[in-house]
């Protein structure tokens, strides 16, 4: 067992105690915490850096904009430990997908030999039953890391480097620089502020590129940087006398999608004055929707208002996604944010449900319907209801009728609450072309033995397969199976473990009223 000699302590909490034992593992994450959503595009080096020209990520995550921010923590590395009178606990970052390489130094120079990988943790603290929770993304010093390979964030004897302390929602509040342990705050400059700054330390953050034929690199090159000056100390009494002749407040107004979102109310303002704050979409088409606001106007409903300016402000608005809802108790997502169930060519709704009789086969056996068919348009974005792990896709098929097939699917292993076995779950007839979504978490498609969560955004409809020129259902449709078993050489569901897929769904079918009712899926809760 490791003994910590050193803590990075928030500038809230000024503390002198001796380090305690070590408290074991605590892997409880709060579900307001859990089920955060962020911005795909921060999680190489979380938060959101874009207004000082960094936006990582962006080259590879072009898909699903948003993700669960515990889906991205390893709970089972948890750590817990207790200094004086305040307990700390840090989970690690998954290190999923690409390594994120990130280099700390002087100069803007790229030096692809002297970078390391970004370590991020999520750390809370309890003192006297007050809870702080952050992020906090290390970038050591080469020399450091290499003589320090598993550094975190509870246990840094004379860390060099420096650290970046984010808000849940992915907000830089405080940045840290370290030398040999001695802890110097900084603040970030815009690159139009470099000149005439002193001590100005730089976090360069690099990406994979494309390796050509003959290409001697190493395949990474540099991305962009942000740049750090050591924070002076300023003169307190001078300060409040400037404050009490000419009152002015800054207002700092930040969004999560800087790049869609513009930003009202950023600036100085005389006390008393009225300011107009708030962000709205730039685009329509990018979907977004206005979720809730973080810092001093938590709570806020409005996304853009009048305010009275009285001291200062700090606050962001947070927009994501229009994603489908989600029933946190049973922890079940809607496959789409529109339910309702398609109606065959006949105009029939029951005949899209579960055991349907379609007809008969030419040897006068009855030809069943085994799984759920949900109205959706081609390209209709689709999510997964449980979380789970991705076992089987496919992603070959063209647009043209196949005969028995069920086109490109992907198909989940799911624990299910109720349930003492696993529930398996086939999302067929897929788009032609990228039928299967990005994975947030990795920056490539959703692929065998990746880890889903209830709510991921895992691909889109389409009409291959049998479902191309299908004459009993029309081509506006996702069809949806679920299995209690698979051929573990193939991950296809087994017939004779076919189940209703109606029970796993947020919401319920009204089967005698439906045809009444048009296919409504009624009973959906949105948390």
């Amino acid at each position: 067992m490791r003994t910590a000699t050193r803590f990075l302590i928030p500038a809230v909490l000024l503390v002198a105690a001796a380090c305690g034992k070590e408290a074991g593992p605590d892997a409880g994450i709060p579900d307001a915490v859990r089920d955060r959503r962020i911005p795909a595009a921060q999680v190489p080096l979380y938060g959101n850096l874009s207004s000082y020209n960094l936006l990582p990520g962006t080259a590879t995550r072009t898909d699903g904009r948003s993700v669960a921010l515990g889906s991205l923590l390893d709970t089972e590395h948890a750590r817990t430990i207790r200094f004086g009178e305040i307990i700390f606990t840090q989970i690690p970052f998954h290190p999923d997908g690409e390594p994120a390489l990130a280099e700390y130094g002087a100069d803007l120079a790229p030096d692809i030999g002297a970078a390391t990988a970004i370590q991020k943790f999520y750390v809370e603290t309890l003192q006297e039953g007050v809870r702080h929770r952050f992020i906090a993304t290390m970038v050591a010093e080469t020399t450091y890391a290499a003589n320090h390979p598993d550094f975190d964030y509870l246990e840094m004897p004379g860390f060099t480097g420096a650290v970046l302390l984010s808000t849940p929602e992915g907000c830089v509040f405080r940045v840290e620089n370290y030398q040999a342990g001695l802890l110097r705050e900084s603040v970030l400059l815009p690159r139009e502020e470099i000149a005439g700054k002193s001590s100005v330390h730089y976090l360069k953050l690099y990406r994979p590129s494309d390796t050509r034929a003959g290409d001697t690199t190493d395949g990474w090159e540099l991305e962009s940087a942000v740049c750090m000056a050591e924070k002076p100390e300023t003169d307190r009494a001078e300060k409040s006398a400037i404050l009490i002749s000419h009152p002015q407040y800054t207002v700092s107004i930040t969004t999560n999608l800087p790049d869609y979102v513009d930003v009202k109310g950023c600036g100085t303002y005389s006390s008393g004055s009225w300011a107009t704050l708030g962000g709205f979409p730039r685009h329509t088409f990018y979907s977004l929707e206005f979720g809730r606001w973080t810092g001093d106007f938590a709570g806020e409903k409005r996304p853009y208002f009048p305010w009275k300016v009285t001291h200062d402000i700090q606050a962001t608005a947070w927009y994501e996604d229009a994603g489908p809802c989600v029933d946190l108790e049973r922890g079940v997502a809607n496959p789409l944010k529109r339910m309702s169930i398609a109606a065959t060519g006949s105009g029939s709704y029951v005949n899209g449900t579960y055991k349907a009789l379609r007809g008969y086969y030419e040897d006068g056996t009855p030809r069943y319907h085994w799984g759920i068919d949900l109205y959706a348009k081609p390209g209709t974005p689709v999510y997964s209801l449980y979380s789970g792990y991705v076992i089987r896709t496919e992603s070959d098929h063209p647009d043209r009728y196949e005969e028995k097939s069920f086109g490109n699917v992907i198909v989940t292993e799911n624990e299910v609450k109720g349930y003492d076995r696993k529930v398996y779950l086939q999302y067929s007839h897929l788009r032609y072309g990228i039928p299967v979504a990005v994975n947030p978490r990795t920056g490539k498609p959703f692929a065998k033995g990746d880890r889903v969560f209830a709510g991921d955004l895992i691909g889109y409809t389409g009409k291959t397969g049998n479902a191309f020129d299908d004459v009993d259902v029309p081509n506006k449709h996702l069809d949806l199976m679920a299995a209690f078993a698979v051929d573990p050489s193939t991950g296809k569901l087994k017939s004779d473990a076919l189940t209703d897929p109606a029970p796993f769904l947020n919401g319920t079918l009204d089967l005698v009223n439906l045809q009444r009712k048009k296919g409504q899926v009624e009973g959906i809760r949105c948390d």
